[in-house]
C-alpha cells in the first residue's frame, strides 16, 4: 500500500489540491478548485492515470477545476452524499457571486467506490462547515478539506450550509484518530495531527458554546 500525495496550489484562495497516487500509476485528484491546466500539466509530468475527482465540499473554491479535470482525463466526479445539491447550484456554491457560475454533476461517494478505484483512502463524512463535507483517511495522512487546519483552525459555519454543533462532532471524530497522521487540509501548510489536538479540543468547546 504505497500511495503517495502531490499537493498543487491553485487559485486565488490558494486551494490545496491534492493527486493521491495508488500501487500503481493509478490516481485521484482532490479539490481541483481552479488552474484546470496546471494540474492536468503535473499529472502528465508524473505519468499518472486519475481514475477519479473526488470533492471534500462544494465551495467554489474547491471545485472551479473539477469539470475541466473529468473532462480531459474521462473520469467521474464523486463527492459527499449530502453535497450534491450545492455542487450543482452556482448561488450553493457561491461561484455566481464571483463571476463565474460553476455547476458540477457528482456522484454521491461511497466506501465501495474507493475500493474499487484501488486507492487505499477510508470515507470519514465530517460535516459542519458544509452539510456534505467529508475527509479521505490514509494509514499515514487525513485530507480534511476545510473541517481543520494546521495552527488549530477549524472551518467557518458562519456561512449557508455551516453549523457549528455539527461541525464539533466532526472534529471529535478528528481527535480519535491517531497522532501521527499528517494532516493535508484544504488551505494552508500540513501538520501532524497530534500537534493540533489541544487546540482542536478548545475549538470544540468553542463551537458547542456558539462562540465560533
Amino acid at each position: 500500500m504505497n500511495t503517495l500525495f502531490h499537493r498543487i496550489i491553485v487559485g486565488d484562495l490558494k486551494t490545496n489540491c491534492y493527486i493521491v497516487q495508488g500501487d500503481d500509476k493509478s490516481a485521484i485528484v482532490i479539490d481541483p478548485g481552479a488552474d484546470g491546466e496546471k494540474i492536468e500539466d503535473e499529472i502528465l509530468s508524473l505519468n499518472l492515470s486519475p481514475v477519479a475527482v473526488i470533492l471534500t465540499h462544494g465551495h467554489y473554491d474547491h471545485i472551479g477545476a473539477a469539470n475541466f479535470v473529468a473532462e480531459i482525463f474521462n473520469i467521474p466526479i464523486f463527492a459527499g452524499r449530502n453535497e450534491i445539491e450545492m455542487l450543482e447550484n452556482p448561488e450553493k456554491n457561491f461561484s455566481a457571486f464571483v463571476g463565474e457560475p460553476i455547476s458540477v454533476i457528482a456522484k454521491p461517494l461511497k466506501q465501495s467506490q474507493l475500493q474499487k478505484l484501488n486507492i487505499h483512502l477510508r470515507l470519514l463524512e465530517l460535516p459542519g462547515h458544509t452539510s456534505g463535507s467529508i475527509g479521505l483517511l490514509h494509514r499515514k495522512f487525513l485530507i480534511s478539506g476545510d473541517v481543520v487546519f494546521a495552527g488549530g483552525g477549524v472551518g467557518r459555519t458562519d456561512i449557508p450550509g455551516g453549523n457549528s454543533k455539527e461541525l464539533a462532532k466532526s472534529i471529535e471524530k478528528i481527535l480519535k484518530l491517531p497522532d501521527a497522521l499528517i494532516l493535508l487540509p484544504g488551505h494552508g501548510g500540513r501538520s501532524i495531527i497530534g500537534k493540533e489536538k489541544a487546540i482542536w479540543k478548545q475549538g470544540v468547546k468553542m463551537l458547542l458554546d456558539d462562540l465560533l
